[in-house]
């Protein structure tokens, strides 16, 4: 039973480091939630994106999709659960999945697509390294 009680204190005291580190990075924009929506879809399109790209071959195709759509998904939790913006505020719920969704998918896909296809092949970095 305490170790239950303990797994639920330490996820309800991570839950709130996580709300912390949010509401410090996107507090400039506290009173615009349209403003704070786009920026927090913008930072998880660059972290998809250099994600993707690192896993080379096993992001490309569905994976690569999949994982960049969770991403959009976790960006909108951040938004409602940890930043704690009223959907209302934005226009409804599926504004708040729709408006940004464009300027999300193409800067997740063109910086993803940049950072991959202008990476070393690890092949040349080993040579780079010990040769």
């Amino acid at each position: 039973m305490s170790i239950a009680v303990n797994q639920s204190h330490v996820l309800v005291m991570s839950m709130e480091v996580l709300r912390n580190v949010f509401q410090r990075l996107f507090s400039k924009w506290e009173g615009k939630p349209n403003d704070q929506q786009y920026y927090v879809k913008i930072m998880f399109a660059i972290i998809a994106a250099i994600s993707c790209a690192a896993g080379g071959q096993a992001f490309a195709g569905v994976r690569g999709l999949m994982f960049g759509l969770l991403l959009y998904g976790l960006s909108l939790y951040v938004l409602v659960y940890l930043l704690e913006v009223d959907p209302e505020d934005l226009g409804g719920r599926q504004k708040l999945i729709t408006a940004t969704l464009p300027s999300y998918l193409l800067l997740w896909v063109l910086l993803w697509t940049v950072l991959y296809a202008f990476a070393l092949p690890p092949a040349i970095l080993e040579g780079l390294a010990f040769g």
